[in-house]
C-alpha cells in the first residue's frame, strides 16, 4: 500500500478499494442552491482533485462550461462511468501542478477535498497554481476540510 498522498497509486488503492469515505455521494446542498440561483452561466470551471465528480453535471446544467481533472486513473474511470457518455468526456486524468492549461484559462475554481487530500507543505503551491490558473477577477469556492486525518481527506 502506498503511503504518499501525492503519488496517484495512493488514491488508485482508495478508489479501487471502495474506502473513499470523503465521498458524499452528490452535490453539497449549498452548492446546488448556489447553482440553482438565478445567475448568469458560460462560466469556465475548473474541479480539481474530482474524485467521483459528482458536480460536473451540477455545473453543466446550470450552463457552464466544467473541466474536471484528477490523477487517479480509477477515479476518472469510475467517474466518466458515473456521468454518462454526455458528461464524460468533461472528466480527465491529469496532474493539477502538470497539466497545461494555459494561464487564466478559468473563471471558476471550485474545490471539495482538494487542498486537505495534500499535505499542508504543499498548500503554497497549489495556492499558486489555483491563482496563476484564475482569471483575473475569477473566483475559487469551494468546501475547504483542514485539520489531522489518518487516510486522506
Amino acid at each position: 500500500m502506498t503511503d504518499d498522498p501525492t503519488a496517484p497509486g495512493f488514491w488508485n488503492e482508495r478508489y479501487a478499494a471502495g474506502r473513499t469515505p470523503w465521498d458524499q455521494g452528490g452535490v453539497p446542498p449549498m452548492l446546488a442552491r448556489r447553482l440553482a440561483a438565478p445567475t448568469a452561466g458560460g462560466r469556465r470551471v475548473l474541479i480539481p482533485g474530482c474524485g467521483h465528480a459528482h458536480e460536473v453535471a451540477a455545473f453543466s446544467a446550470a450552463g457552464h462550461d466544467v473541466t474536471a481533472i484528477d490523477f487517479s486513473a480509477d477515479a476518472v474511470r469510475r467517474a466518466r462511468e458515473r456521468l454518462g457518455p454526455a458528461l464524460a468526456g468533461r472528466v480527465m486524468v491529469a496532474d493539477f501542478f502538470n497539466h497545461p492549461f494555459a494561464p487564466g484559462s478559468f473563471d471558476v475554481v471550485y474545490e471539495r477535498t482538494f487542498l486537505c487530500a495534500n499535505p499542508p507543505a504543499s498548500w503554497p503551491r497549489i495556492a499558486r497554481r489555483t491563482a496563476e490558473l484564475l482569471r483575473p477577477g475569477g473566483w475559487l469556492f469551494g468546501f475547504y476540510f483542514l485539520g489531522e486525518k489518518e487516510d486522506g481527506p
